[in-house]
């Protein structure tokens, strides 16, 4: 797993749900569970159209040259995705709002987390040749 690939995997992730609550809130709150007042739905239409900012915004840090910058967006994506899972499971436990189909937000983060946090540990996996005469 490399920062280009993750970060692809991310931006489409973010991007898709984005376009989702952005385009037809009610069918996202509707999977979640969530109440569809005129409140929500707006509220839903501004936090997709952020997410697909986000997407766009990882999209084009896919491609980061410099390593100190990319490790920097790769702690800020970690950071990012403890967070959501934290937010979900008060969205679930504390504030009820999250009814049903919590557990996909939950395992997205907790993979982006397990993601984020193996490049950011800094773990390389190498091979090496054995060579016994």
């Amino acid at each position: 797993m490399n920062y280009r690939l993750l970060s692809i995997l991310n931006a489409i992730v973010v991007a898709a749900f984005g376009a989702l609550f952005l385009v037809v809130p009610e069918a996202g709150l509707n999977l979640f569970g969530s109440e569809t007042y005129t409140a929500t739905i707006f509220v839903a239409r501004f936090m997709g159209a952020v997410m697909v900012l986000a997407g766009m915004f990882i999209w084009v840090a896919k491609d980061l040259a410099e390593t100190g910058v990319a490790r920097t967006m790769t702690i800020m994506l970690l950071t990012s995705s403890v967070v959501g899972f934290i937010l979900t499971l008060m969205g679930m436990l504390g504030a009820g709002v999250i009814r049903q189909n919590g557990w996909i937000l939950l395992v997205i983060h907790i993979l982006f987390a397990l993601g984020y946090g193996y490049l950011v540990s800094g773990v390389t996996i190498t091979a090496s040749k054995n060579s016994s005469k």
